[in-house]
């Protein structure tokens, strides 16, 4: 939805926190459901029950111009959720930064909510930057011990480029059904609507066949992709490739730590 930058003045301080923190067990595929099945769900990430930091990049297209950094970190404490995102998507010369920052709140282990502020700052060479602002909702809904069901939506204020402009920053509207049928398997059924923009519908489905390893595919209407996660003493290394059928292939990588508590 967002690009995300990788920047080193938060990221210094997060390797510090994570470094004295003790590792601990492996990443199960519940709370990777949480981070990844449902990443484009902020109220989603509210059901952890412990602080989850993630970076990732992805070459969309394996083109300069177009890439995709992230960095997040997300505090849990108790029922409460700090929601904290920077991305960036494009190079030097052109792209978009945004800031998510948010509250989330879980109710009941059955409910979560979140509603985040979004800053974006569009800038190209030779031209002034352009400030915007808008926010994001999400509801992530447990219906079942095996069944979940997750909406978002981005923009639904129909706010403005440059806040006075005349130019509308696109809606997003997702919607998200998971289905756990054992601890190993889980598959999502998912859609989402872009105004103005192109409706995507798919599927994907994590398979943990071993406590070191979880693989993942994904087919939809306009890609299809193969990843793998390997889960290390509370981190989560992970690599996929998806290709987009209309243009090429977009190769991504990450890196996420779950801070567990003693």
């Amino acid at each position: 939805m967002n690009a995300k930058l990788y920047h080193g003045g938060i990221v210094m301080p997060c390797l510090i926190l994570l470094f004295i923190t003790r590792l601990q067990a492996q990443v199960a595929i519940q709370p990777l459901h949480f981070t990844r099945a449902l990443h484009d769900f902020p109220a989603a990430r509210c059901m952890l029950s412990d602080p989850f930091l993630n970076a990732s990049f992805r070459n969309d297209f394996c083109t300069k111009e177009m890439m995709f950094k992230e960095l997040e970190f997300d505090f849990i404490h108790h029922q409460d959720a700090l929601l904290t995102t920077i991305t960036h998507y494009g190079y030097g010369s052109f792209g978009e930064l945004a800031v998510h920052l948010g509250y989330g709140r879980r109710f009941g282990n059955k409910v979560s909510v979140a509603l985040r502020s979004v800053y974006l700052l569009n800038h190209a060479k030779h031209y002034a930057p352009r400030h915007s602002f808008t926010v994001d909702f999400s509801i992530c809904y447990k219906i079942t011990d095996k069944i979940c069901l997750s909406v978002v939506l981005f923009n639904p204020i129909r706010m403005k480029y440059g806040i006075t402009g005349e130019e509308v920053i696109p809606m997003k509207f997702g919607l998200q059904g998971d289905f756990q049928p054992s601890e190993k398997i889980l598959l999502s059924l998912y859609g989402s609507k872009t105004l103005p923009g192109e409706f995507d519908i798919g599927a994907r489905l994590h398979f943990q066949p071993d406590k070191h390893l979880i693989l993942s595919g994904i087919a939809s209407t306009t890609n299809c992709g193969i990843g793998v996660c390997i889960p290390w003493k509370g981190f989560l290394f992970s690599a996929q490739c998806q290709w987009y059928y209309r243009i090429s292939v977009s190769p991504q990588c990450g890196v996420g730590y779950y801070f567990k508590k003693e």
